[in-house]
C-alpha cells in the first residue's frame, strides 16, 4: 500500500470513529432508546448504514436498504428536523430493525445538508419522548452543525489527498520514461502514457521528420481512429502551426476544422494538443493528442501533458548527447527513416488491426538495388549516397496520393508502408515505380544509370507480427530477384 493510500484509509477511519462517538453522545444527551445515521445513495437508490447507538438488545440493522424499502424513503429530502408519531405517520412495523416488540412511539429525523443536498439522515427513536425541550434542541443543533464541519472537513482532506496521489502517480509515469533504453522505446511510452491521461475516446500520435518532410510515424496502442501511418503535415494544420511557433497549439475542431495534420486524415472532432518535442532548442518531434470530448483538456490536464512531452525532449538529449543540431532524429541519413523506427511504425499498425476495424488496408514492401554489385565497383562512396536518395525521393509512395513510410532496411535494401482506402492504391504505385524506373536515374553531376530493382510485397493484415510480415516480403524480394522480375507477392 503507498503512502498515500495508508492516509486516505486512516483519514476514512478516523472519520467514521469520530461518526461513531458522535452518535454515541446525541443518544446519550437525549436519553433516547435508539440514534442511528443513514447515508443517502440516490445513484443506486439505497440506505447506507453508517453506525447506531441503542439501550435495546434486540435491535439488528441491515447495513444497506433498498429505499423502497424503508421508511426514511418518504423523508429522504427533508431539509429540518422533522417530528413523527408511530401510529400517525407510520405503523410499527416500519420499525423492522427491531427484532421483537420495541414500544417506540416517537421519531425525530435529522437531516444532514451538503451543497443543499440531503445526504443523510439520523433517526432519533424514543419510547416516552412526545416533545423537544430547549435543551434537546440546542443538542440536536450543536449535532448537526458539527457532522456537518466534519463532513466538509473530510471531503476537503479527502480531495487534497486525491490530488497528492494523482501527481504521485504523475511523477511515476514521467519516471518509467527513463526505464526505455532507446529513442523509439521512450516515444512509445510516451505516446501511451499520453494515451493514460487521454481515455478511453482519445488517441495519441507521433510525427517525425524524415523522406525530407515531417509524417505521422507512430501512435499509441489504444488510440481512437488513428490516421494513416506515413500522412506528410500540411500548412495550416495544427501541427505546423505548432511547429512553426516551437510552441504547444490546442484547438476545439469545428465542422471539422482546423486539421491535425493533413486533409486526407478521419474527420476531426471535440478537440486535440499539438506539442513540439525539442532537443538542444531543436523541434525533433510532435506529439498529437486528440479526443472527442473537448472539455477533457482542462488546464492541468493540458500542464501535464506538455511537462511529459518536455521530459521525453529532455530524456532523448540525455541518451543521444551525440546527436548533431542539423541531425533528424529518427532519420537514417537518407531520405528514409531508421530501420528501428520503421519496425516500430509497422508494429503499431499491425497490434491495431488485431484489436479493431479498419478502413485502411496496409501493404508492406522490400525493395533492393539488384545491380548494386557492378555500380559498387564504378562509384566513389559519396556518389553511391546520392544515387540512393535519387532511388529514395522516386520510391516515395506520395507521387501516387497514398500515404506511406520508407525505411532504411540495410545498405541498398529498403522496406516501405503503403496505407490507403483504395484496394488498387498499391497497384496504382507499382505502375509508377515501374514507369518512373524505365529512365536512368541522374546523380552526381548528371551522372545517370539504370537501376534494376526488386520488390517483394504481401498485404499485412490480422494476426501477424512485424518480423513476420518483414520476413515474407525480404523472401519475396529475393524471389523476384532470381526471376529477374520487378515485383513478386508473398
Amino acid at each position: 500500500m503507498t503512502l498515500s493510500a495508508k492516509r486516505e484509509k486512516d483519514h476514512l477511519e478516523n472519520f467514521k470513529k469520530i461518526i461513531r462517538d458522535m452518535i454515541v453522545l446525541l443518544r446519550s444527551s437525549l436519553q433516547a432508546d435508539t440514534v442511528s445515521l443513514h447515508w443517502i445513495n440516490s445513484n443506486r437508490e439505497i440506505f447506507v448504514l453508517e453506525t447506531y447507538a441503542t439501550i435495546h438488545n434486540n435491535v439488528v440493522y441491515e447495513d444497506r436498504v433498498k429505499q423502497d424499502q424503508h421508511f426514511l424513503e418518504r423523508y429522504r429530502s427533508i431539509k429540518s428536523v422533522t417530528a413523527l408519531e408511530v401510529g400517525v405517520h407510520l405503523s410499527s412495523s416500519d420499525l423492522n430493525h427491531y427484532t421483537s416488540a420495541s414500544g417506540i412511539r416517537y421519531i425525530y429525523l435529522i437531516p444532514l445538508i451538503s451543497n443543499s443536498e440531503t445526504v443523510a439522515i439520523t433517526s432519533i427513536e424514543s419510547v416516552a419522548r412526545a416533545t423537544l425541550s430547549q435543551s434537546d434542541e440546542k443538542s440536536i443543533r450543536a449535532f448537526q452543525k458539527a457532522v456537518a464541519r466534519l463532513l466538509h472537513t473530510y471531503l476537503e482532506i479527502s480531495d487534497l489527498l486525491d490530488k497528492q496521489s494523482e501527481w504521485v502517480q504523475y511523477d511515476e509515469v514521467a519516471a518509467r520514461l527513463s526505464d526505455k533504453r532507446s529513442a523509439v522505446e521512450i516515444t512509445l511510452s510516451l505516446l501511451n502514457e499520453l494515451q493514460m491521461l487521454g481515455g478511453s475516446n482519445s488517441g495519441t500520435l507521433l510525427m517525425a521528420r524524415g523522406m525530407d518532410q515531417w509524417h505521422t510515424v507512430l501512435y499509441s496502442e489504444k488510440s481512437h481512429y488513428p490516421p494513416a501511418v506515413g500522412l506528410a503535415l500540411q500548412e495550416q494544420s495544427m501541427a505546423a502551426q505548432a511547429l512553426q511557433k516551437g510552441q504547444p497549439f490546442f484547438s476545439a475542431h469545428f465542422n471539422a476544422n482546423p486539421k491535425r495534420v493533413s486533409v486526407h486524415e478521419p474527420l476531426c472532432h471535440g478537440a486535440s494538443l499539438a506539442v513540439p518535442i525539442m532537443m538542444r532548442h531543436r523541434r525533433q518531434l510532435l506529439a498529437l493528442v486528440y479526443s472527442e470530448n473537448p472539455l477533457m483538456f482542462n488546464d492541468v490536464l493540458r500542464y501535464k501533458m506538455i511537462n511529459l512531452c518536455r521530459i521525453c525532449g529532455l530524456k532523448l538529449e540525455a541518451l543521444l548527447p551525440g546527436l548533431g543540431i542539423d541531425e533528424d532524429l529518427f532519420s537514417s541519413g537518407l531520405m528514409a527513416y531508421s530501420n528501428e523506427l520503421f519496425q516500430a511504425s509497422l508494429q503499431s499498425i499491425l497490434r491495431h488491426e488485431n484489436d479493431t476495424l479498419s478502413a485502411l488496408s496496409t501493404w508492406v514492401a522490400m525493395v533492393t538495388v539488384g545491380n548494386i554489385a557492378d555500380l559498387r565497383t564504378r562509384y566513389r562512396l559519396e556518389e553511391l549516397r546520392e544515387l540512393q536518395n535519387e532511388i529514395l525521393a522516386r520510391l516515395r509512395p506520395h507521387h501516387t496520393g497514398s500515404p506511406g513510410l520508407i525505411g532504411l532496411y540495410s545498405d541498398y535494401t529498403y522496406t516501405l508502408i503503403i496505407q490507403s482506402a483504395d484496394e488498387s492504391a498499391f497497384t496504382r504505385y507499382i505502375n509508377h515505380v515501374e514507369r518512373i524506373f524505365k529512365d536512368p536515374v541522374t546523380f552526381a553531376s548528371e551522372k545517370s544509370e539504370n537501376i534494376s530493382l526488386g520488390i517483394g510485397v504481401l498485404a499485412a493484415g490480422k494476426g501477424m507480427m512485424a518480423d513476420t510480415v518483414l520476413g515474407k516480403a525480404r523472401m519475396a524480394m529475393n524471389e523476384s530477384l532470381r526471376q529477374n522480375k520487378l515485383i513478386t507477392e508473398a
